[in-house]
């Protein structure tokens, strides 16, 4: 499965990786183990969130799943080309 990805910052400067995929937001979340390492945000109309509570857990996942991480730029026309098909 296609994955793609835009790294973020929360406000209390924990790292965050904002995902979607052509499959759709529940085809990814579900395609994806959970981890202790990480706190996931998910729900309807809304991407996944991959809050980051250790130290590489956001690599590890970008590792483990081939996940294609976008600057800004090319997450915004990503995001624009797949459309509804993201949710």
């Amino acid at each position: 499965m296609k994955i793609y990805a835009l790294h973020g910052i929360t406000h209390g400067t924990a790292r965050v990786l904002t995902v979607m995929s052509p499959a759709g937001a529940h085809a990814a979340l579900g395609h994806m183990a959970q981890s202790d390492d990480l706190i996931v945000t998910a729900g309807d109309g809304r991407l996944t969130q991959y809050l980051e509570k250790r130290d590489g857990a956001l690599q590890r996942l970008i590792d483990t799943y081939a996940i294609e991480v976008l600057s800004k730029p090319q997450w915004d026309r990503r995001k624009q080309t797949l459309g509804n098909k993201i949710w």
